[in-house]
């Protein structure tokens, strides 16, 4: 009887192997991530072409020049734009917070 019962638990475990190894492993995982921390670059900062779009969203007509400008402590872009009535203008933006000024 013992061995009949043993048989039956060895073959029926065998049966639920295939079901256990479907699951995901990835629920139940530990993901490591590298943090920096005591540096001003933990903030996202605003790309020249998303600056760009800022500009042009706010004052309409053409974008001329996008350039750098600002130290590495206060990045920033400085836009020049032709308006449609046809001045043009020169504005920074703040490439950490997006505020235009100028």
């Amino acid at each position: 009887m013992k061995k009949q019962l043993f048989i039956l638990s060895v073959i029926s475990s065998l049966i639920a192997a295939p079901v256990f190894a479907a699951l995901d492993p990835a629920i139940n995982s530990i993901m490591i991530v590298k943090t920096k921390y005591n540096q001003a670059s933990n903030t996202k900062s605003l790309s020249a072409q998303q600056a760009a779009r800022l500009v042009k969203n706010k004052f309409g007509g053409k974008v001329l020049k996008v350039s750098n400008s600002g130290a590495k402590s206060n990045p920033g872009y400085r836009v020049k734009l032709l308006k449609d009535n046809g001045h043009v203008i020169s504005v920074h933006v703040d490439a950490k917070s997006g505020r235009i000024s100028g």
